[in-house]
């Protein structure tokens, strides 16, 4: 499924082979498996067929996305990376005995089964028809329900029919499908303060967030710790409120959702001065923003207390 939120890439296979310090009758084989992110997969089954003597090893990948099998028979053999959900890769390696080689694969996602219905929901919600998206993603994931982008989908139509648990709901499914998805975290940990989960979406964005993602280059990640500080704001969290704000206005300055949080934070302080100067700044920076409506509130309000 082209179309799918998540990029579907083409999948490739590296291999580099380093000579050892001796020579060995038998060969090793090791390598990791990793996503179109670069991100491990676990459970990926590595099955390799002997050209010559038809003889089939079948290893798993780790949480670390890593296999490794000793004692290979010196030999041609097929190989297929398979895992669930992803395009598999088949293709032929050589173990050559006194070598160490590494073999490297990344999987692509699967084309779904179910894309038309897929694509007639990518219509029906452009459209604004957000009750049939809903019915066609569902009919989509029928068909193909290990696919995290088509439960994201799904959860979009849910929220705009104001069907708030059974988009969390939707995302969980996808968050269980994609747990090393940083995006899927980030609307998770969204859908959660929609419904005043705020627990769980501080775990669901701290998980999101826990690589250290480059906030300059990463949109989505900056918006994500703005969020992570608003719900630190509501939960009366405000030092932790403070660091987060800042973060994001540290990589980016101009920042609405960072401008505001700061704001907030300020007036909660009752400095007064400082949290008027950043509201109106997020008026005249982002107008028609919803962060520039709030912003204008309290900005109306300030300066009603001060006649």
């Amino acid at each position: 499924m082209r179309a799918l939120v998540l990029a579907l890439g083409a999948a490739a296979a590296l291999a580099t082979a380093a000579p050892a310090l001796a020579q060995m009758e038998l060969g090793v084989i090791k390598g990791r498996v990793v996503d179109d992110a670069g991100q491990p997969l676990a459970g990926v089954e590595i099955k390799l067929v002997n050209v010559d003597r038809g003889r089939e090893v079948t290893l798993k990948t780790g949480k670390d996305g890593r296999f490794y099998r000793r004692g290979m028979q010196a030999a041609e053999y097929t190989i297929s990376v398979t895992l669930d959900g992803y395009q598999p890769v088949n293709d032929k390696v050589r173990i050559v005995a006194g070598t160490d080689p590494d073999f490297d694969f990344k999987l692509a996602k699967a084309a779904a089964g179910g894309s038309k219905e897929f694509q007639d929901g990518v219509t029906a919600f452009n459209a604004g028809d957000f009750a049939t998206a809903a019915q066609r993603f569902e009919a989509a994931i029928a068909q193909a329900p290990t696919v995290p982008a088509l439960h994201v989908n799904l959860a979009l139509a849910y929220f705009r029919l104001k069907r708030p648990a059974e988009a969390v709901a939707s995302l969980e499914k996808a968050a269980a499908l994609a747990p090393n998805d940083a995006s899927i975290q980030y609307q998770l940990g969204s859908a959660y303060v929609d419904v005043q989960a705020y627990d769980k979406a501080v775990a669901a964005l701290q998980k999101g967030l826990g690589n250290g993602p480059d906030l300059v280059k990463d949109a989505m990640a900056a918006e994500a710790t703005a969020t992570l500080g608003a719900v630190y704001f509501a939960q009366g969290k405000v030092p932790e409120a403070e660091a987060a704000f800042q973060k994001v206005l540290t990589a980016r300055p101009d920042s609405a959702a960072g401008l505001l949080g700061m704001g907030k934070v300020h007036f909660s302080r009752n400095e007064v001065p400082k949290a008027l100067e950043l509201f109106e700044k997020v008026v005249a920076a982002h107008p028609g923003t919803p962060e520039a409506a709030q912003a204008a509130t309290f900005v109306k309000e300030l300066k009603k207390g001060d006649r």
